[in-house]
């Protein structure tokens, strides 16, 4: 038996959807940017143990999300955090974010502000994103963030699905990249009966988008699709089923995982899209449900932007999330199987 690295983890949810907070430690080099420390934990880096040992099974599972915190990348920054799922790692994550900035709160991570107004500057591989905390004497209440610019990168691109024939898919950036089809009065609801399906048309709608769209983002050259860098997401959405909500969704990620919550970076793409269809004006506040129906996120674009030359627009997402539990993890260096392992 070798001696082994404990890893401390806090485990959170965001409307059904899990995040395993990576607190910061001495993994990372400080010199590097954000983005030179994500390359460490993707593929074969120096890091990429960290990932798949936390993430995949046996500690974690096809659905786990993480987040790894840094020490800030500079004096404008409280922290820099670097997201993934198992199989790939991600500019950005509103449920996590809503997660992150309620536990930095509530486990004493960041200094709590009198008024109950907390706000953490956070650095992301997609741009800075600044979350505010609600909080009171006796909890941690909610976490409202203001977003990366989200713009509408392509509209109306026709994509074939068996069984269902042509639909138009639009895409935006919300942080990441997704594919939007509106599945309103379709037999197949968005809920958790129906996943395995929307799974598979989610891959279908990757597919076929890989080989017809080329979308680069204005100011950060990783940020392109196709690639093995970017993930495309692919968000089903139709009328809601709770009476304050907009619409009712899911998304689906590449390696085949179905975001739980209603979606903080999806809820920006989706606004970013209504808006660019004349369906939500500036200032106009909705609420996104999403796969579990368990409750909603509020979203809001508080103006426009430029992108270089690209118009864009700032989203804010606002919801709430609960902590779940707390691991410390031994890593085994001669444990193989111990690193992770995905079971397709």
């Amino acid at each position: 038996m070798q001696r082994g690295r404990f890893i401390d983890v806090t485990y959170t949810h965001t409307e059904g959807m899990e995040t395993c907070i990576v607190p910061p430690g001495m993994h990372f080099p400080g010199r590097a940017t954000l983005l030179e420390k994500r390359r460490m934990l993707e593929g074969d880096g120096p890091l990429a143990w960290l990932r798949t040992s936390l993430l995949n099974e046996p500690r974690g599972h096809v659905a786990m999300y993480g987040g790894f915190l840094t020490a800030p990348t500079g004096p404008d920054h409280d922290a820099g955090i670097i997201w993934s799922d198992g199989q790939q790692c991600n500019d950005m994550c509103g449920h996590g974010t809503i997660a992150l900035g309620m536990a930095m709160v509530a486990l004493g991570m960041v200094p709590e502000s009198e008024d109950g107004r907390t706000f953490i500057r956070l650095d992301t591989t997609a741009g800075p994103v600044t979350a505010e905390v609600g909080s009171s004497r006796q909890a941690v209440e909610w976490t409202r963030f203001e977003n990366v610019p989200a713009y509408v990168a392509a509209m109306d691109v026709p994509v074939e699905l068996p069984g269902y024939g042509e639909v138009k898919v639009d895409i935006s950036f919300g942080g990441n990249y997704f594919a939007i089809v509106n599945w309103s009065g379709r037999e197949k609801r968005v809920c958790p009966e129906n996943g395995a399906c929307f799974r598979e048309l989610g891959h279908l709608v990757r597919r076929q988008l890989a080989e017809k769209v080329d979308l680069k983002h204005p100011l950060h050259p990783h940020i392109r699709f196709p690639s093995r860098d970017t993930d495309l997401l692919v968000t089903f959405w139709h009328e809601p089923d709770r009476n304050e909500a907009r619409y009712r969704n899911v998304h689906v990620l590449s390696g085949g995982l179905l975001d739980r919550s209603p979606g903080g970076t999806g809820t920006s793409a989706m606004m970013a899209m209504l808006e660019a269809r004349g369906e939500l004006a500036i200032g106009q506040t909705i609420q996104s449900e999403g796969l579990l129906g368990s409750g909603t996120f509020e979203g809001c674009l508080i103006r426009e932007t430029k992108l270089g030359s690209q118009r864009a627009v700032v989203p804010t997402v606002k919801g709430t999330a609960n902590l779940i539990g707390y691991a410390k993890w031994l890593i085994d260096p001669d444990d193989a199987v111990g690193k992770g392992f995905v079971v397709t």
